[in-house]
């Protein structure tokens, strides 16, 4: 049998995978990762996150020898320090598997030095939804509130929840410095339950600062001292910008830097 795809007639069988749950519905999750010289750091932390938003979706988990895959491919594309895209999607028979590796170059050092700009999104995040509870491949919502951001020119959108609380980025959790405190959006709220969000908590920890979670709202971005984003591709991305008012003076805070350095230093530790 033959289909229409892209501007050809092509046999159905060269595309089989298109017509499975999980592509028609958007029925699996993801996972984004960096690969820093080969070694994979929080490999496990993805993986038992993947699994667990599997189970939530009722798709059936995947036993794999992870870290020999993933190296296997980044070697026969000749990659160390790499992007990878997990995706894992509901079949009528199993569970589907897909993982993309590229070059990773997204980010260079003089991003890091100017810092994000965000909006805050028109669209809203329920924190209560499924799709909020699992890095789901239905991410329509995120991505419409990171396109209205592209669209004015700036990096990411911070979104709100029904309330009206902040949910965190659209592909990010936010973090907000006040004097000698760190507060950051409750999961409850719409937040990720980022894998970077808990080791940026966990490195706050340690340096002293105390961490809370809870409601926060626009007006708390107004009245903090600096603020940044994290993801595992973003790492931990000064904010110096949002909704057109400037933070820590339009440059990276210094308590930013600083937990940036740990978070590096730590890479190194959990990919040895």
């Amino acid at each position: 049998m033959k289909i229409y795809c892209n501007g050809d007639l092509i046999e159905k069988e060269q595309v089989t995978e298109l017509f499975e749950p999980g592509f028609l519905f958007g029925w699996g999750v993801f996972e984004a990762l960096r690969t820093y010289a080969g070694n994979i750091p929080f490999l496990d932390a993805h993986i038992a996150r993947l699994n667990e938003s599997l189970e939530l979706l009722g798709i059936g988990k995947i036993e794999l020898d992870w870290s020999k895959t993933i190296t296997d491919l980044l070697q026969e594309n000749r990659l160390e320090d790499a992007y990878v895209r997990i995706t894992a999607y509901k079949k009528r028979k199993g569970t589907g598997l897909l993982i993309y590796a590229d070059t990773f170059g997204y980010y260079t050092a003089d991003i890091y030095k100017e810092g994000f700009s965000a909006i805050i999104s028109p669209h809203r995040r329920c924190g209560k939804n499924i799709c909020s509870k699992s890095k789901s491949l239905s991410y329509l919502q995120n991505r419409i509130s990171w396109l209205a951001a592209q669209k004015v020119k700036k990096d990411e959108a911070l979104v709100l929840n029904p309330e009206g609380f902040l949910a965190g980025g659209s592909r990010s959790n936010l973090f907000l410095v006040k004097n000698k405190e760190i507060f950051t959006p409750a999961i409850e709220c719409g937040a990720f339950a980022g894998i970077t969000r808990k080791a940026v908590m966990e490195i706050a920890a340690e340096l002293g600062l105390a961490v809370k979670e809870g409601k926060l709202t626009v007006d708390d971005i107004d009245d903090c001292k600096e603020a940044f984003i994290t993801s595992a591709l973003l790492e931990v991305m000064p904010l110096v910008e949002c909704a057109g008012k400037l933070l820590s003076k339009g440059k990276p805070g210094e308590m930013t830097g600083k937990i940036l350095g740990h978070y590096r230093e730590r890479l190194k530790v959990k990919a040895a």
